[in-house]
């Protein structure tokens, strides 16, 4: 046999609607309720929370101002005609809840320091009437015992929060310590491509200079070293070359040139022509932009695509200065007219009076005499006594 309760229970106050003050009503319970419905109802410009629960068994309430506990045989010994179609304590539950849901149900009267009564009224086919059933809940006073338990159950109700806290609080830092975890492995990662990206940079770097670089491996740098060394004086010297310009990166201002390569002795020029030829020519001799051919007897030319020397002829004027040219090897090459990337060499001929070793005409150039100088560079030659 089931009980129905109805109770009012005064606890924190809802905030105030623009229309009326609400008074919750409340039914608290220690075991797991069947079906639980609330319900507010107007009564003297105010508004109460009416909770109607249905319970499988007796138990203690409190915290609670207005309540009433009835069964079966409480309603049957009312003999309400309204109550009489149902058979049971359940079908008493639907009954009053549709009573709720179609509005047949309201406060009847109240008495602050007594009661709190309900009135249903309900129609009877076959009657005018209406007939009503009321409800009275009795005012009740907590006792000592009611306070203590209220105070365990709210206790009990903030220990079992204070457990879903700290369980989710040490989820929280789980979550945390693996985001702090994937943080770090990021970080490491991201050093790891930092790093791999400047090794790729300088690789893209050292390729590019090698690619801009008209002397293209090792070989070739010692080809002419060697033949550096020959020099008379210069012999077992440490040789460094060090760049002073570069066509691609400087411009092919003749102007420009002067400026940045006159008056160093000891200099290398190297040429890449549009004919696909690599070759070039040092002297002791500085450049200058004067009008003039200079003796230098330590001088020669060379070709790097036909591995071949072009050695000066003693005492011969092999070299001219003017400011309409740059570097100029008569009768073999020279660069310039109105920029370097103009270059000639009309008078590359087997009969040449200043270089020997020609067998065909510009042979330093392919077998072409005016060309494009796709890249020039110009290196200081330093010689260094070996410590």
């Amino acid at each position: 046999m089931g009980e129905l309760h109805f109770a009012k229970c005064r606890i924190n106050k809802r905030k105030k609607s623009s229309e009326n003050d609400k008074e919750p009503f409340i039914f608290f319970c220690e075991e797991e309720l069947n079906e639980e419905n609330e319900y507010v109802l107007p009564y003297s410009k105010k508004n109460y929370a009416i909770k109607v629960q249905l319970l499988k068994k007796k138990k203690k309430i409190v915290n609670f101002n207005y309540m009433v506990e009835m069964n079966e045989d409480d309603f049957n010994s009312q003999d309400n005609i309204l109550l009489r179609p149902y058979r049971d304590i359940k079908g008493i539950y639907l009954f009053i809840l549709g009573s709720f849901d179609d509005g047949m149900i309201s406060i009847a009267d109240i008495n602050q320091k007594i009661y709190f009564n309900l009135v249903i009224e309900g129609e009877i086919r076959g009657y005018k009437n209406l007939f009503t059933f009321e409800i009275k809940l009795k005012m009740h006073e907590c006792n000592k015992d009611d306070v203590q338990e209220m105070i365990c159950n709210k206790t009990n109700e903030l220990e079992n929060e204070n457990k879903n806290f700290e369980s989710k609080l040490n989820v929280i830092e789980k979550e945390n310590n693996n985001m702090k975890l994937q943080v770090d492995e990021l970080n490491e990662k991201g050093n790891k491509y930092e790093l791999k990206l400047i090794e790729l940079e300088e690789i893209i770097r050292n390729l590019t200079l090698q690619n801009k670089q008209i002397i293209k491996n090792e070989e070739e740098n010692k080809y002419i070293k060697n033949r550096l060394l020959q020099i008379p004086g210069r012999e077992n010297k440490n040789i460094c070359l060090k760049l002073k310009y570069r066509m691609t990166e400087d411009g092919d201002s003749l102007q420009m040139f002067h400026s940045k390569c006159d008056n160093i002795p000891n200099n290398l020029v190297l040429i890449k022509s549009s004919s696909g030829a690599r070759f070039g020519g040092y002297t002791d001799e500085p450049w200058t932009s004067g009008n003039n051919d200079v003796v230098d007897n330590n001088c020669f030319c060379f070709s790097l695509s036909n591995r071949k020397l072009y050695n000066v002829i003693q005492d011969k004027a092999a070299l001219h200065n003017h400011s309409n040219h740059g570097p100029s090897f008569n009768n073999i090459f020279y660069i310039g007219a109105d920029s370097l990337s103009y270059g000639n060499c009309t008078n590359c001929v087997p009969s040449n009076e200043y270089f020997s070793g020609i067998n065909n005409n510009f042979e330093i150039n392919g077998g072409n005499s005016e060309f494009t100088v796709l890249e020039l560079e110009f290196y200081q030659v330093i010689f260094e006594e070996i410590e």
